[in-house]
């Protein structure tokens, strides 16, 4: 009698019991992250069969955590899960990277930063905690922009992403007007000297009554989607009255919250939409340019009016902690010192980490945080990591600030290039609003720190990567197949 032995089924119900055993453990623990943990793992590892509802899944959490977990405490820990989720999504792009014929620079720019942090951080070596944190904060959605970007999905998919980034902005409004009437109301109310009580309203994005809320980063978001609204209007996609509404729907948000940002974002996206104006349509470019200048007065003035707030004022206070000494917030730096501040305790003293900055994570810190950088210790108070530029130079040195600078100018160019080079009128658009989103992503960089550590934004910053990271593909299979049609038939 002879007995045959399936190793396959063997090893497999041997993964099973041992993974049985270390989910039992792991549950005894009654650890929420540990928890959150497993639970991302083994619903990560089945979704990698299925990326398309992976990426489903990262878009409408995602964009949606920040509030969340401002109403249900229990859920902070959410996400962990995603980035989980997201990097486990980095295995599958990665295998597919050698199949791609045409990687856009900006991708592997990308890559390449994700390489150099990683050997920076052991060059520097200072704790496998601090690295990981700050590894996790980084690149929690680089799995999901490199996913977006390398694997075959269908335009079909693409366009249903689309649509639901928009829903997304749409819910904006009712989500920011709950935030305005009933959460500003126990941050101290709306009125006289309570200005920033209005910082809660952040949409979806992450609302925090403890102050610090994303509402800068809601302004962004819905900036961007007008920006595609209007480009692809401009094209004659969608009719003016649609656009209209839609767009009404998406700023008005943005007169209910302190979101100053406004005053710069605005005038950004719109020039970058309508630069082509200034060169054949000088006066029509001018009378928009009056239009928006108005628009953004009517939001100026409604956020005044609501919060009874001096206009002179305003505008002194937003300048001292802006580009002048005083501190932002509860900090000792602000956004222009932070970078003076690096300059002046780094320089040529310390070449090394002047050139490589001294590892990943380094340079954060937050009361709530288990694991503080070592560099922010030592500057304690100071706000060290107070924006995207300010932490990467402290974490990765002058060579990580232009790497990762130099993904946003290389995809910015490569949206130009995609834009001149497609035929289709939704390509075209689309190249145009992506290049007024990497607008945004680039002053972001020196604005705050939400692109190396906040998850929803870098959610943002991912979707605009990855689809453009797809267009360009697609532009390139294209012109491929074009070329080898056009020689089949000269052959004929």
């Amino acid at each position: 009698m002879t007995i045959n032995f399936d190793f396959r089924a063997i090893t497999a119900c041997l993964g099973m019991a041992i993974l049985a055993i270390f989910t039992g453990l792991i549950a005894t623990t009654a650890s929420p992250v540990l928890i959150a943990l497993v639970v991302g793992l083994i619903g990560g590892c089945a979704l990698l069969l299925a990326p398309r509802i992976g990426i489903w899944i990262l878009i409408i959490l995602g964009l949606t955590s920040g509030f969340v977990a401002s109403i249900y405490p229990t859920l902070n820990k959410l996400p962990w899960a995603l980035t989980l989720l997201s990097m486990l999504m980095l295995l599958p792009a990665m295998l597919k990277l050698s199949d791609v014929k045409k990687v856009p620079v900006f991708i592997w720019l990308a890559l390449v930063f994700m390489v150099y942090a990683l050997l920076v951080s052991l060059i520097q070596w200072h704790t496998l905690a601090q690295l990981l944190a700050g590894y996790k904060r980084y690149f929690q959605m680089f799995g999901l922009m490199f996913a977006l970007a390398l694997l075959a999905f269908k335009p079909e998919d693409y366009k249903g992403w689309l649509k639901l980034v928009l829903i997304i902005a749409l819910m904006q409004l009712p989500f920011a007007l709950y935030e305005y009437f009933f959460l500003a109301g126990l941050r101290g109310g709306r009125g006289v000297g309570v200005a920033e009580a209005t910082d809660v309203v952040a949409g979806t994005l992450g609302a925090n009554l403890e102050g610090g809320s994303a509402n800068a980063q809601m302004a962004a978001f819905l900036i961007m989607a007008m920006a595609f609204l209007v480009a692809r209007w401009r094209e004659g996609l969608i009719s003016r009255s649609r656009a209209f509404w839609l767009c009404l729907v998406c700023m008005l948000p943005l007169g209910l919250g302190e979101t100053k940002i406004v005053i710069l974002l605005l005038p950004l996206v719109w020039i970058t939409l309508i630069r082509d104006d200034l060169k054949t349509r000088f006066f029509r470019f001018f009378i928009q340019l009056i239009g928006l200048l108005a628009v953004t007065s009517i939001l100026g003035t409604i956020y005044l009016g609501l919060n009874d707030s001096d206009f002179s004022a305003t505008i002194t206070q937003m300048l001292s902690y802006n580009i002048g000494e005083q501190g932002y917030g509860t900090n000792i730096l602000n956004r222009s010192t932070v970078l003076e501040f690096w300059w002046n305790n780094q320089s040529l003293s310390d070449p090394v980490g002047l050139l490589l900055g001294h590892g990943l994570g380094s340079a954060y810190f937050s009361p709530a945080n288990p694991v503080p950088g070592h560099i922010a210790l030592q500057y304690l108070g100071y706000g060290i990591d107070m924006t995207s530029a300010s932490s990467l130079l402290w974490d990765t040195g002058l060579l990580g600030l232009l790497l990762f600078v130099s993904i946003f100018s290389f995809a910015w160019r490569a949206a130009g290039k995609l834009r001149k080079a497609a035929r289709a009128a939704e390509t075209r658009a689309d190249a145009l609003a992506l290049q007024a989103c990497l607008g945004i992503l680039s002053l972001f960089v020196f604005y705050d720190s939400t692109l190396v550590n906040y998850l929803p934004f870098e959610v943002i910053a991912a979707l605009v990567l990855g689809y453009l990271g797809y267009l360009v593909r697609q532009s390139h299979l294209e012109t491929h197949l074009t070329k080898i049609r056009a020689r089949e038939g000269r052959a004929l």
